[in-house]
């Protein structure tokens, strides 16, 4: 299997020409998997229907080049929120198989794999029982993928937050922290023990180190991309995550894409962005709204602390770089500790590095 990562632009949520013809590249009858993750703009407030528009229209965009069969075989990811220096965007990730029907060999390359939760009902959203179905649904798509847990570098974890059988919701932060600490969990990261209700969104000394979660109302179960470099995958991508101490942490985005395999100039810039094929960030800001012991109005503001969050980690990402095509998401409770963050990147032609750079 090879792994392919292409990008488009969108002028609004709607607009899925860029998609369509990325689509056109692919033989739908060579996609093993297909996963669309999409930064649309937004205000990401519940009642924001951005995300489900630009949903909607990936859906009608896959079934016309694919049918209802390659739809089965997608994830959709959309996430809401291109504050600051991000350019509306998505990437469309496919895992296709090699045509001579051989595994080649060589050193790890990026591998994805896919799992999908059952419906997620009402008087379970925000539950144990809603941990638990985030971690059977990360666990299988680490197997789907053909990785070991100690082999991904990424969880992506799609969760409702809105029941759709019974009018029950919890927030955004809330459905965040079940999907990363079921994903912890299934990574091995933290002690089932010590996962209980009073623990989500309250005890920050739990986290994942390889996950980001975006909570969803347009959702109804849980969906998950896996990535990591599996030894006898095919194409040339590899990836590297690492954690970030804050927003202003250039330097963790530096060793993360250096551990990728990106080359970096003398002034810190990534000197051939092309070879960039992905840069994903999950940032955060502290509990009492400090940065390295300043005060600042992150949660005094009249904006929402995420449209801060991302505006910041946008204009410190995308000064190394280069561009304004990164996927950046807020809030990561319990996807690192208190205030932090974590980077991937995946690099065309990178180099043996791990998956997981130093923090």
């Amino acid at each position: 299997m090879t792994v392919r990562i292409d990008s488009f632009d969108t002028a609004g949520p709607g607009d899925t020409a860029g998609l369509a013809d990325r689509l056109r590249a692919l033989d739908p009858a060579r996609v093993r998997r297909l996963a669309l993750l999409v930064k649309t703009e937004g205000n990401a407030d519940v009642d924001d229907h951005s995300r489900e528009l630009a949903s909607w229209r990936a859906t009608e965009a896959v079934l016309a080049h694919g049918g209802a069969a390659l739809l089965e075989r997608t994830v959709l990811l959309h996430s809401t929120g291109s504050e600051g220096a991000m350019t509306p965007f998505g990437h469309l990730i496919a895992d296709l198989a090699d045509e001579d029907g051989r595994e080649p060999g060589g050193t790890g390359t990026l591998a994805l794999g896919v799992g999908r939760s059952r419906t997620v009902r009402g008087g379970e959203i925000g539950s144990q029982q809603h941990v638990a179905l985030a971690e059977q649904a990360v666990a299988d798509a680490v197997a789907d993928a053909g990785l070991t847990t100690g082999q991904v570098a990424l969880a992506l974890v799609k969760t409702p937050l809105v029941g759709h059988d019974e009018p029950t919701r919890v927030t955004s932060a809330e459905a965040k922290a079940v999907g990363a600490l079921g994903a912890a969990l299934a990574l091995g990261e933290v002690d089932r023990s010590r996962v209980v209700s009073g623990a989500f969104g309250r005890d920050l000394t739990l986290y994942s180190r390889r996950s980001m979660v975006f909570s969803s109302p347009e959702a109804a179960r849980v969906e998950v991309l896996v990535l990591g470099n599996r030894p006898g995958a095919g194409g040339d991508l590899r990836i590297a995550s690492g954690l970030l101490a804050d927003v202003l942490d250039a330097p963790g985005i530096r060793r993360v894409l250096a551990a990728a395999g990106a080359g970096l100039t003398a002034d810190g810039t990534v000197a051939d962005p092309d070879r960039v094929a992905a840069l994903l960030v999950k940032a955060g800001h502290r509990h009492d709204g400090t940065l390295r012991g300043a005060r600042t109005t992150v949660l005094t503001s009249h904006l929402d602390p995420d449209k801060h969050v991302r505006a910041v980690m946008s204009g410190v990402a995308g000064s190394v770089l280069g561009s304004g095509r990164m996927f950046i998401s807020a809030n990561s409770v319990h996807q690192a500790p208190d205030g932090g963050g974590l980077c991937v990147a995946v690099v065309r032609g990178g180099g043996a590095g791990g998956p997981e750079a130093a923090a």
